[in-house]
């Protein structure tokens, strides 16, 4: 054989074999680009603050396998326990429901570990009450939470890992990780891809609210007490916990940053669309105009019903100052006195009689004061 033949023979084979790489290459390119790491979106809030609200924005989001609420099985199953010692079981049990474990839900949630029905608020999640999570399709009209507690009961806990794996955003909320250090190790975790949102109200207007929801348990189990417990304390509890989040973010590197949002419940009633788009935006999520005409209604309808759990169809920008309206300023002056350093570092001014609580010319919540 020639030198000149070995030499073709050598270049032949050279060719073939770049080939046959770069086809091997272009195979898992296009697996990684049908294949996307999902996205997992925490949001974290205190009772009463709109976070049920922000929820549904993204529950109706046909991207989104969303949950209400999982850490409410952990707290009701150890009910006599405190919140630091019950943050480590929450925390772990949303990692596991970000992976589509759901195999330490089906323990917390009792019944017997087999149906998502023994799973409280399951049908406030879209994605559980369609297919393949749920045989029964969709009602025309579209996600109906009566509907889906009715015909989805019996689906089962394999169904919904199954579901969960189909969706590219997984999406969680909860008012029950006061401690910001505890997710920690779910943001050094590479297999997920964990972003925050932060959602703060006015505290003024979250005591007013909680006037009127039996929160005894989840009081007893913030306070560490078993006894009877007043509004105040638990109030700066909370605010507390909800500026230390926000503080330990900011002291935080901006890898961390980048991965947090915090936005007012205020912000959010007045100008729902626009802060809807940056949340969706920050989640990597598009808004749809059927998603936009959505957020529009239930946010500028009356409820008609609101003896209904969860009836979200309000004039949100009416209720945005409902506090002051109620609420006797001796305990105004009180919750601004427990909540100063939140109040302070979200935007909202103290009140300083009770003609300007009343005069609704007066703000009290500061435009683009807060981080």
């Amino acid at each position: 054989m020639s030198i000149r033949l070995v030499f073709y023979f050598c270049v032949l084979f050279y060719i073939i074999f770049l080939s046959c790489r770069y086809y091997e290459v272009g195979l898992i390119s296009k697996s990684y680009e049908t294949k996307k790491a999902p996205v997992h979106i925490l949001i974290l809030s205190s009772w009463r603050s709109g976070s049920s609200f922000i929820g549904q924005i993204f529950n109706h989001h046909p991207d989104v396998f969303y949950l209400f609420e999982p850490g409410h099985s952990v707290w009701m199953r150890f009910r006599k326990e405190g919140a630091r010692l019950l943050h480590y079981a929450v925390r772990d049990l949303i990692h596991s429901l970000f992976t589509c474990d759901v195999t330490p839900l089906q323990h917390y949630a009792g019944g017997d570990g087999q149906y998502i029905s023994s799973m409280s608020f399951f049908a406030e999640s879209r994605a559980l009450c369609s297919p393949p999570s749920c045989s029964h399709p969709l009602p025309p009209e579209g996600y109906n939470r009566s509907k889906c507690f009715q015909q989805c009961q019996n689906s089962t806990f394999d169904q919904m890992a199954k579901t969960c794996d189909t969706y590219s955003h997984r999406v969680m909320k909860t008012v029950r990780i006061l401690d910001y250090s505890v997710l920690v190790p779910l943001f050094r975790d590479p297999a997920l891809d964990l972003r925050i949102i932060h959602l703060v109200r006015d505290p003024r207007a979250i005591s007013s609210s909680r006037k009127s929801f039996k929160l005894k348990i989840e009081d007893e189990i913030v306070l560490k007490e078993h006894d009877k417990v007043i509004n105040g304390p638990v109030m700066a509890t909370i605010c507390k916990a909800q500026a230390n989040i926000n503080k330990m973010v900011q002291a935080a590197g901006d890898h961390l940053k980048r991965r947090y949002l915090l936005i007012r419940h205020e912000d959010l009633s007045t100008e729902p669309i626009a802060n809807t788009k940056k949340i969706y935006e920050f989640s990597g999520l598009k808004m749809t105009p059927d998603l936009e005409r959505w957020i529009y209604n239930i946010t500028h309808w009356d409820a008609k019903d609101k003896s209904m759990f969860m009836t979200f169809s309000r004039q949100s920008s009416k209720l945005v100052q409902q506090w002051r309206k109620t609420m006797d300023i001796s305990k105004v002056k009180e919750i601004e006195e427990y909540c100063k350093e939140a109040m302070d570092l979200f935007g909202y001014s103290p009140v300083g009689s009770k003609s300007d609580e009343q005069n609704m010319s007066l703000d009290f919540v500061w435009e683009g004061r807060y981080p």
